[in-house]
């Protein structure tokens, strides 16, 4: 049986147009391995006896659910054509995990199988591909208790080590109690067929009485002999409970190194930013501003870096002792889910053992959740999931938005009720600030709902955007669309093309009410950096109309930070409640000053945070004194700049630490004395 690769088109007659190259074996890893979008993946076979081909995967508990192969008379090679109805794209389009095929008979006997195929993502590193999948797992623990707010991250790390540091205290008491256990373990009589000399033979049975008969010459003789065995379901379970505690350790420990990792780079940068922020072009209050949030930043970044090795540490020793306890010679037996036996009630020393590994498999209580991965799983379906949740969890642990509902149990609910997450919403609330000429803040309580794949039918054809956005004050209900796309992004072209066809044809141009956003998440950056992902325009003619409604950004396991800068600004940009600090998610107003030229100075009073941000005014505005020919409507000319070391800025930034280009005329403040363009 041979692999390949090949170029596939789906909807045609002749669905294979290519066979691009073999499928090579990778020796170390004793298994294929290829990489999603590289081709659909085909099959050869030279036994004439194959009538039918299938791909499996681990977990598949009947035939009806292996996928049944196409076979192509031109190209002589099996072909998985994918699924139109099911949304489902040919094997190795998009997918990633492992899985095999089988080759069957005419009487349906397998004759031939593929070795593993192993397929891994070409949109994230193995590594972030993990982190993902642990995400899901870690989110809905954190969402679990998501019923109070605000909530930060600060304090669900400072819970993470407090779980952990108890954790390993009952761990090391369950090892002692399994160290005392191995003195006298519990057995069982087994019966088992022994070779014995008939010298030895004490007890006759009728068969060996037989045999003896039979055989006269014959010295040895089995016989069915009575022995003690530690292998029992309680040794079973304490092994499985103990591989469980294994797994949830590895979980927390490579969630904690890949935060530290992040917290490290962020440290690096805010001690370069500090040490260079220094800008003769600043006023003294704006250097001092700036000063203090950084040193805030690098604060906040100390505090978390010591809990989350906290955290790192604890949960290492866990998993060393718990490998350790698997080391005893009564528990080298199978696994067997942990449930209340007779000797787990009635003897003194296994009963503390149960209430040990029963209170720490406990500790979160969704250790159900472990079963979130699967062998096969369809990539784009699985970055939804995890956008989803990283969204609601982001709204409330870094935006300060309180969940009307607990969110965990929403979830189980409706997929109880739904078998999928198709249509769920949440509903979420804070209070939002807006200075306008005066001192004093508008305080607003806003209201935020959160629909995943909602079908709308406002235009002509029906449409359902991956998460749709709908903010609610006293005055206005404005909406938002935000498409999950994972696929590559090679160019400017592809990434312009999608803009158009999804963001501005499918969410935004056919509406008569217009959204306020309409943008794409993908988990890989565009290649090329001169395009401003933050301002997508269609033609010059719209651009004043379109100015940050249309665009994108990177959204991934390593960088979720910039869901929090369109959060930014889409309260501040668009809905104008610009007193609101996104950095640290507090329900406080922002302090308000006015600067020299009319700029509006904001400092968050979070004595934890103190960011700092100004709304000022773009100088090509029609009326002002220094209009050019370009000027547009004073309307569209706000604009707000954040602290480099921020990463806030959704305006271009330009090379002066405290400037950005307009979105509409995309021209900077050292340009306003130009009457050349």
């Amino acid at each position: 049986m041979e692999l390949w690769i090949a170029k596939i088109k789906a909807t045609s007659e002749q669905p294979i147009q290519e066979l691009v190259s073999p499928l090579i074996f990778n020796e170390e890893s004793n298994c294929y391995i290829a990489s999603e979008y590289e081709g659909t993946i085909v099959v050869k076979t030279s036994n004439h006896k194959v009538q039918k081909v299938f791909l499996s995967h681990y977990g598949v508990t009947s035939n009806e659910q292996r996928i049944p192969l196409i076979y192509d008379e031109q190209w002589n090679v099996w072909y998985d054509k994918g699924d139109e109805f099911e949304e489902r794209s040919p094997i190795g389009i998009n997918q990633c995990g492992t899985f095999f095929f089988e080759a069957e008979d005419g009487d349906g006997y397998i004759i031939d199988r593929s070795a593993d195929v192993f397929i891994t993502s070409s949109l994230l590193t193995e590594e972030e591909f993990q982190q993902m999948k642990d995400e899901i797992v870690s989110m809905l623990e954190d969402l679990f208790t998501a019923n109070k707010g605000p909530a930060t991250p600060m304090n669900l790390w400072k819970e993470n080590v407090e779980v952990a540091r108890y954790a390993l205290d009952q761990m090391k008491k369950l090892h002692e109690m399994l160290l005392e256990l191995e003195e006298a373990p519990h057995e069982q009589l087994i019966r088992e067929h022994h070779l014995l000399p008939s010298s030895k033979i004490k007890r006759f049975n009728a068969e060996f009485l037989i045999n003896r008969k039979l055989f006269p010459f014959k010295d040895k003789f089995l016989i069915p002999v009575n022995v003690r065995s530690i292998d029992i379901p309680e040794h079973r379970m304490i092994r499985w409970g103990l591989e469980r505690l294994i797994d949830y350790a590895d979980r927390y420990l490579r969630q904690a190194r890949n935060r530290k990792r992040e917290l490290y780079q962020r440290r690096d940068f805010l001690i370069h930013a500090l040490s260079n922020q220094y800008d003769h072009r600043l006023r003294l209050f704006e250097q001092e501003r700036i000063e203090n949030s950084i040193k805030k930043d690098l604060d906040y970044v100390s505090e978390s870096l010591q809990l989350v090795c906290k955290s790192e540490r604890y949960w290492k020793e866990i998993g060393e002792i718990a490998k350790k306890c698997l080391s005893l010679h009564y528990l080298n037996v199978g696994e067997e889910e942990l449930e209340q036996t007779h000797l787990f009630t009635f003897s003194p020393l296994y009963s503390e053992v149960y209430q040990y590994l029963d209170d720490l498999l406990n500790l979160k209580p969704l250790k159900q959740l472990s079963n979130t991965y699967v062998p096969l799983q369809k990539s784009p379906k699985l970055y939804e999931v995890w956008c989803l949740l990283s969204i609601i969890h982001s709204l409330i642990y870094e935006c300060g938005f309180i969940s009307a509902q607990n969110p965990y149990i929403q979830i189980q609910r409706y997929l109880q009720r739904k078998g999928g997450l198709e249509g769920i919403a949440f509903t979420f609330n804070r209070p939002v600030y807006r200075y306008k000429e005066y001192q004093e803040p508008q305080k607003t309580n806003l209201t935020l709902e959160v629909h995943y794949e909602r079908p709308f039918l406002d235009t002509e054809k029906s449409y359902r955007p991956d998460f749709t956005f709908t903010f609610r004050d006293d005055f206005r209900a404005e909406t938002v669309f935000l498409d999950a796309k994972y696929k590559p992004l090679p160019n400017r072209e592809y990434w312009a093309e999608i803009i158009r066809d999804v963001s501005f044809e499918k969410y935004y141009e056919p509406l008569t009410k217009k959204p306020i956003a309409s943008f794409l998440m993908h988990p890989n950056k565009l290649n090329d950096v001169s395009v401003h992902t933050w301002n997508a325009t269609m033609n010059h003619r719209k651009q004043e109309e379109l100015r940050h409604r249309l665009g994108s950004f990177e959204y991934k396991p390593s960088n979720k930070k910039e869901f929090v800068k369109w959060m930014n600004m889409l309260l501040h940009y668009h809905l104008g409640y610009n007193g609101v600090c996104m950095h640290c998610g507090a329900h406080l107003s922002a302090q308000f000053d006015y600067g020299e030229r009319g700029q509006k100075y904001f400092t968050c009073r979070n004595p934890y945070c103190e960011a700092f941000w100004v709304e000022t005014i773009c100088f090509n505005r029609r009326g002002g004194r220094w209009a050019q020919k370009d000027a547009h409507a004073p309307s569209t000319a706000t604009l707000f700049k954040y602290t480099k070391h921020s990463g806030m800025n959704y305006h271009k930034e330009t090379t002066d630490e405290w400037d950005v280009f307009c979105p509409v005329c995309n021209k900077r403040a050292q340009d306003r004395f130009r009457d050349d363009v």
